[in-house]
């Protein structure tokens, strides 16, 4: 009984301390997402360990746990947190890209929307030759194109055309809403709603290209490289390719084993958007505009509005000490 009691008072003390360390917080901060989990996966770490310091879940174990419930394949249903405390996010970014992601707390939650119209720079990394279901490299292949044909100069003067306001449709596999539900609900099932998805107008400010390499060995300009974090996941770590596969790709393969083939070109862009811009969708268009297919390798955002990424954000595994930090 009176270890039951100690207990309970020793908790109601810890949950006052936390309770006190939140309502010190009040505001908006960046933290630099890794490539691999989900944004609200970040934000439940963030809510589970805030002010706990170093008696936090360490990131590294939260990250794993994460990435065994995506395994599954099912949906997550996460366990209620103790403190009552008004969390969210602003602009998300998909389970495998990477870079600056805006948090609110509390009254900060309300100035979102004014970073969510604001620009938003990206590194993004697209391959040639395939076409894939979700237009990144986590899909299906659909269709697979010759392009030893395809050359810097044809990436360049097709550039243009996705400056200024375009229209651009939104992938199957993304968060959107249809009839209540999101669209990549209706994907998993097979449920057809392409009809559904209506496109719309968005603008992008400047897209540059940064690197050009095809399966010829022809390259233009310098690879820019990724932090290293980030390059070990899409490099050696989840894209890992190995030789092995050789040239075995068919249609109907997931295209994660061969995202990073020699046999692929490779190219590099440097993209300056508004809000509700699908980068995978640009480089998926990019792609049908030079009769080649293409889809997304790798994303980076690495400016939201004022806020830069490593200048700016913080680490996920320093969020237990997040008031400290603000």
């Amino acid at each position: 009984m009176l270890k039951a009691a100690a207990a309970e008072v020793a908790k109601r003390q810890s949950t006052s301390r936390l309770s006190n360390a939140a309502k010190s917080l009040n505001g908006i901060f960046a933290v630099n997402k890794p490539p691999g989990i989900s944004c609200t996966g970040l934000l439940d770490y963030f809510k589970r360990n805030i002010g706990r310091n170093s008696s936090g879940i360490p990131f590294a174990a939260h990250y794993e746990r994460e990435n065994e419930l995506r395994k599954t394949g099912k949906k997550v249903f996460r366990r209620k947190y103790q403190l009552d405390l008004r969390v969210g996010h602003g602009g998300t970014l998909d389970v495998e890209a990477a870079g600056v992601l805006l948090v609110g707390i509390d009254k900060g939650c309300k100035l979102l929307n004014q970073y969510l119209t604001g620009g938003k720079t990206y590194m993004a990394t697209g391959r040639m030759g395939v076409v894939t279901d979700t237009r990144d490299a986590e899909g299906k292949i659909l269709e697979i194109h010759d392009t030893k044909y395809v050359s810097c100069d044809a990436v360049q003067q097709a550039l243009p055309q996705f400056i200024g306001d375009i229209n651009q449709v939104p992938p199957v596999y993304s968060a959107l809403k249809v009839d209540g539900k999101r669209l990549y609900e209706y994907a998993r099932k097979g449920e057809p709603i392409l009809d559904s998805i209506r496109s719309r107008k968005v603008h992008v400010e400047d897209i540059r290209l940064l690197y050009f390499n095809n399966s010829l060995n022809q390259h233009w300009g310098q690879k820019v490289a990724l932090p290293d974090d980030i390059a070990d996941y899409f490099v050696s770590g989840r894209y890992q390719w190995d030789s092995r596969n050789g040239s075995k790709m068919q249609v109907g393969d997931m295209m994660a084993p061969y995202c990073n083939s020699p046999d692929l070109p490779v190219f590099q862009l440097l993209i300056k958007s508004g809000g509700g811009v699908y980068v995978r969708s640009l480089i998926h268009d990019l792609g049908v505009q030079l009769g080649c297919g293409a889809f997304m390798a790798s994303l980076v955002r690495i400016a939201q509005g004022p806020l830069r990424l490593d200048r700016d954000t913080i680490n996920p595994e320093d969020l237990p000490y997040i008031d400290r930090k603000m």
